[in-house]
C-alpha cells in the first residue's frame, strides 16, 4: 500500500463514509497491518498511519478540518497547473522563487486526478466533468492543428502565386502597359467603361500579386506564440474550469 494516500484511501472508503463503515473499514485494514500479524518492514509505519486516518475521520472536527484541507490542497495543484501562485498576499521578483514554483507547476492530467480525489461532487458529476476536460482538450487540439494547417496553407499559396509571377511576370507586365496605355490614349474611365472584363482582371492580378506578401505575415500571426498563449490561458484553461467547477 502507498503510504502517501489519503486517509480514505489507507482506509478504502469514500469521502462521504458513515462512522459505522469507517470502524469496518479500520479493523480490516489493521487485521492486514498489525505489527503482530503482518512481519514486513512498512507494517509499523502503516498501522501508525490507518489509527491516524481512524482518528481523524471519526472525529468530527478533525475530519471537517481535513476536508476542507485536502479541497485546499485541489485548489493549490490547480494554482501550479495554471502557472499560478497561491494567493497569499505575497509576491516574491526572486529568479530563485519563480524558478522554483515553475519545477513545482502540474499538468492538467495531474490536477484532473487529484480533483477526482479529493473533490466532493458526486459520482456523476465527476463523470460529467471527465467528458467535458477530454471534449475541451480535444476541441483545443483541432484548434491547435486548423492554425498550424492554415499557416501552412498561407506559405504554400505564397510560394505558388511568387512561382508563377517569376514565369510570367514578362506577360503580366506587358499586359499593364498596354492597359496604361489604352487609358492614357482613350481616357481611363472611357476605356474601364467599354472593357470591364479587362479592369476587374487586372484588379485580380494584382490583388493576388499583393496576397503573396501578406500571406506569409499572416501565415506567422497565426502560429505566433501570442496565439497559442490565447489558446492556452483563454480557452483551454477557461473551459477546463468550468468543467471541473473550479471557484465553485
Amino acid at each position: 500500500m502507498n503510504s502517501t494516500m489519503n486517509y480514505y484511501e489507507l482506509l478504502g472508503v469514500k469521502k462521504n463514509a458513515t462512522e459505522e463503515e469507517i470502524k469496518l473499514a479500520y479493523k480490516k485494514q489493521m487485521k492486514k497491518w498489525h505489527p503482530d500479524i503482518n512481519k514486513s518492514a512498512e507494517a509499523v509505519g502503516m498501522s501508525t498511519k490507518i489509527n491516524e486516518a481512524k482518528d481523524v475521520l471519526l472525529d468530527e472536527v478533525k475530519r471537517r478540518d481535513y476536508d476542507e484541507y485536502l479541497t485546499r490542497k485541489t485548489n493549490e495543484d490547480y494554482n501550479r497547473y495554471t502557472q499560478r501562485k497561491a494567493s497569499n498576499g505575497a509576491e516574491s521578483n526572486s529568479n530563485t522563487t519563480n524558478n522554483t514554483y515553475e519545477e513545482q507547476r502540474v499538468t492538467k492530467w495531474q490536477y484532473l486526478k487529484d480533483w477526482l480525489k479529493y473533490s466532493r461532487y458526486s459520482s456523476i458529476r465527476k463523470l460529467l466533468g471527465v467528458i467535458g476536460v477530454f471534449l475541451e482538450s480535444a476541441l483545443c487540439w483541432i484548434i491547435k492543428c486548423l492554425l498550424i494547417i492554415t499557416s501552412i496553407i498561407c506559405n504554400l499559396l505564397s510560394y505558388v502565386i511568387q512561382e508563377i509571377f517569376s514565369y510570367t511576370y514578362m506577360v503580366i507586365g506587358l499586359i499593364f502597359l498596354l492597359f496604361i496605355g489604352q487609358c492614357i490614349v482613350n481616357g481611363f474611365y472611357s476605356f474601364v467603361s467599354e472593357n470591364p472584363t479587362v479592369f476587374r482582371s487586372i484588379i485580380i492580378i494584382s490583388l493576388i500579386f499583393v496576397s503573396s506578401f501578406i500571406l506569409p505575415i499572416l501565415s506567422r500571426l497565426i502560429i505566433s506564440r501570442k496565439v497559442f498563449n490565447i489558446l492556452y490561458n483563454k480557452i483551454d484553461i477557461t473551459l477546463f474550469k468550468i468543467c471541473v467547477g473550479y471557484g465553485k
